[in-house]
C-alpha cells in the first residue's frame, strides 16, 4: 500500500516565477505528470511511482499550498493552479508530459490541457467531479464537512476507499491533511466550485482518458460525461476502487497510464 518511498527519489524544488514547488522523480523515458487530490501530497502516488519508473520519467508535485510547496493566496482558481502547473514543466524543461491528475488534480490537468495543448501529449482524468458548479452548489454542506476538519478517523477514511490503510499510510494521509489545513483545502473546493469543468470538455484536444473507481464518488460522473464528450474523451472503470486509484489499486493505475501512453503514441 505505501509503496517504496525511496524510489520516489530525494525531495526536490522548482523555484517558478510564483512560488517554490516541491516535486518527487524518479525513472527515465517519456516525461509523466502526477498531479494529487486536495489534501493530499506526492504520496498519493508513493505506490504507484515506482510501478511506472521503469518506463516513465515520473514527476509528483506538491501542489502549491499543500505538502512542502509554497503557500499561495486562498481561492486559488483552477486555471491559476494549471498556469503553476505549466511553470512546473517550463523549470524542468518536460517535453509534452502525458498529465495525470486526480480529483482536483483532474480538473487541473484538464485546464492545464486546455491552456496549453501544444505543451501536452495526453491527459489522464482521475476520479474527476464533472457536476460544475450547480453541483457543488447542492452537495456545499457535504463539502465543507468534509474538508473543514483536516483529521479523519479511520470510519472517514474507509469511506473514501475499498482497502484498508495500513498503520503508516493512514498517519501519512492525517499529516498531508494539516499541513495543507482546514482553510487552503476549503479553498481548493472553492476553486472547483467556481471552474465550469462541463464546458472546459468542449474545448479539450488533447487525447484524454477519464478514470474511475468502481466504488467511487464520481462514478455517476462517468456516465453524465459520457453523454456529453461521447467518443472524443475515453472512459475506464477500475474495479475493487473508490476515490483514490493511487491507494486502492496503483496496479489499476498504472496499466491505464500505460494504455494511454501506447494509443498516444503509436
Amino acid at each position: 500500500m505505501t509503496g517504496d518511498l525511496s524510489a520516489a527519489g530525494e525531495p526536490r524544488f522548482a523555484e517558478t516565477p510564483r512560488c517554490r514547488i516541491h516535486y518527487r522523480r524518479a525513472g527515465s523515458g517519456p516525461p509523466l505528470l502526477l498531479l494529487h487530490s486536495n489534501g493530499m501530497s506526492w504520496h498519493e502516488f508513493a505506490a504507484v511511482i515506482p510501478m511506472l519508473a521503469e518506463e516513465f520519467d515520473v514527476i509528483a508535485w506538491d501542489m502549491p499550498g499543500q505538502g512542502d510547496s509554497d503557500p499561495i493566496p486562498w481561492r486559488t482558481g483552477v486555471a491559476d493552479l494549471a498556469g503553476l502547473a505549466h511553470a512546473l514543466i517550463i523549470a524542468l524543461e518536460l517535453e509534452r508530459p502525458m498529465v495525470a491528475g486526480s480529483s482536483v488534480g483532474a480538473a487541473v490537468a484538464l485546464s492545464l490541457g486546455i491552456q496549453h495543448t501544444a505543451s501536452i501529449r495526453a491527459l489522464a482524468l482521475v476520479e474527476a467531479q464533472f457536476g460544475g458548479p450547480a453541483w457543488f452548489a447542492a452537495h456545499w454542506p457535504l463539502v465543507e464537512t468534509m474538508f473543514s476538519t483536516p483529521t479523519m478517523t479511520r470510519e472517514a477514511v474507509r469511506n473514501r476507499l475499498v482497502s484498508e490503510l495500513d498503520d503508516h499510510t493512514f498517519a501519512r494521509w492525517n499529516t498531508d491533511r494539516n499541513k495543507a489545513g482546514s482553510r487552503a483545502m476549503l479553498g481548493v473546493m472553492w476553486a472547483l466550485r467556481e471552474y465550469n469543468i462541463v464546458g472546459a470538455l468542449d474545448s479539450l484536444q488533447v487525447p484524454t482518458v477519464a478514470v474511475f473507481g468502481s466504488h467511487g464518488p464520481a462514478a455517476e460522473s462517468a456516465r453524465a460525461m459520457s453523454v456529453r464528450v461521447g467518443h472524443r474523451v475515453e472512459t475506464e472503470t477500475i474495479s475493487r476502487c473508490g476515490h483514490f486509484p493511487g491507494y486502492d489499486r496503483p496496479d489499476a493505475l498504472a496499466d491505464v497510464l500505460r494504455r494511454l501512453h501506447k494509443r498516444t503514441t503509436s
